[in-house]
């Protein structure tokens, strides 16, 4: 398999993805940690590892598992053939007390007795939400598929990032820009920002009448410095990557 890259929902998904930035409004400083895992079925397995896995979920809700775990599927983009499950969100002073949670219940166990025969291959991440320069909203979790542009940023590039990514999502909520958003920095492996935009359904992927960047120049009022922003903000990266995950529901947990 070629390298998976991430960004939350997904799982990235992933992820980035499925949040309610509502469920943090009152804390100062809310939980942005997603945790995520890639999975690849062994060739010909697939079937059997989705059953495997529904039956694992299963158990974890039977056990009272305090995480909802949401899994993902790739419909478009370089790779198909693997799965993102991930959780959202939590913090990192919290990670010892569920791997508590899963040793106590024998989760591991379960989980290589029923399900570990049908993986080939393993990927394990944490990504932290940016918040502040996100736009999701509040309290909407129908989403179905999860457009994630991975970026691979370059060795020292991230001031650069930080700026670029706070000029382009104020400009964006202050135009009213159409579209929710998120961004998310994978931790572990390569260092990658990813950009998360949600639909309910493929017709909401057509192209808005106006670009962004048409847009984005129109508001900012200076043709020349939008380009200038557009190409200091592509300098930061090696290359990008894009994927569309549906989120699968009958391999996911219960958020209600």
């Amino acid at each position: 398999m070629n390298k998976v890259i991430l960004k939350s929902f997904i799982v990235s998904l992933l992820a980035i993805i499925q949040l309610s930035f509502s469920a943090f409004a009152a804390d100062e400083k809310p939980h942005s940690l997603a945790d995520v895992w890639v999975m690849v079925p062994n060739p010909g397995q697939q079937a059997g590892f989705e059953k495997a896995f529904q039956e694992h979920i299963k158990y974890r809700a039977s056990k009272g598992d305090p995480r909802q775990w949401q899994a993902y599927t790739p419909v478009i983009g370089k790779n198909l053939n693997y799965y993102v499950v991930r959780y959202c969100c939590t913090a990192f002073k919290d990670v010892e007390a569920y791997k508590k949670w899963e040793s106590d219940n024998k989760m591991d166990a379960h989980w290589n007795e029923n399900v570990a025969k049908y993986v080939a291959h393993y990927e394990h991440y944490y990504s932290r939400i940016d918040f502040k320069n996100s736009n999701w909203p509040d309290g909407k979790n129908n989403y179905k598929y999860f457009a994630v542009t991975d970026y691979s940023v370059k060795v020292g590039a991230g001031k650069g990032v930080s700026e670029g990514k706070k000029v382009l999502s104020e400009t964006a909520k202050a135009m009213k820009w159409p579209y929710s958003w998120s961004w998310t920095w994978q931790i572990g492996g390569d260092e990658n920002l990813s950009l998360v935009i949600p639909y309910e359904n493929y017709a909401e992927m057509e192209d808005p009448d106006k670009s962004f960047s048409t847009a984005f120049a129109e508001q900012i009022g200076d043709a020349d410095k939008a380009a200038a922003v557009f190409k200091a903000w592509g300098e930061n990266f090696h290359s990008t990557q894009y994927t569309v995950y549906v989120l699968r529901e009958d391999m996911s947990m219960s958020t209600d």
